[in-house]
């Protein structure tokens, strides 16, 4: 590195320099750096919420025609999550959890208590 710097008439010491000096950028050229940092950290920040939703509530890979995600992943995500609810709730969901193995079809009014849970417990239709 040191014949590089020489071969360019510069020896570690101007190197230095040029690095704490910011290379020789204007003002503008540092706060349009900034601001693309800033821009590139948010744009990653929110893939990587979408990832971790999509893999806390799965990827839903079968989807109802509103774009919801099926009942049966509602349900078992909100028995991975039912140590978060009150105990009472905890019969109806191992009971729902475990329709889902049979494929047999909640009624309405178990439909609305098993999503109004899964709301509760922040899960979000995607």
């Amino acid at each position: 590195m040191l014949r590089m710097l020489e071969s360019f008439g510069a020896d570690s010491h101007a190197l230095a320099d040029h690095v704490e000096n910011g290379g020789g950028l204007t003002e503008a050229d540092k706060q349009k750096i900034r601001t693309e940092i800033e821009n590139a950290r948010a744009l990653a920040y929110a893939q990587g919420v979408r990832a971790a939703e999509a893999k806390q509530h799965g990827t839903g890979a079968f989807r109802n025609t509103d774009g919801n995600p099926e009942w049966t992943e509602v349900a078992l995500f909100v028995q991975r999550e039912k140590h978060r609810l009150p105990d009472r709730h905890h019969e109806f969901i191992d009971d729902m959890a475990s329709r889902t193995v049979f494929e047999r079809e909640p009624t309405v009014k178990q439909h609305q208590y098993l999503h109004s849970l899964f709301y509760k417990l922040g899960g979000k239709v995607t």
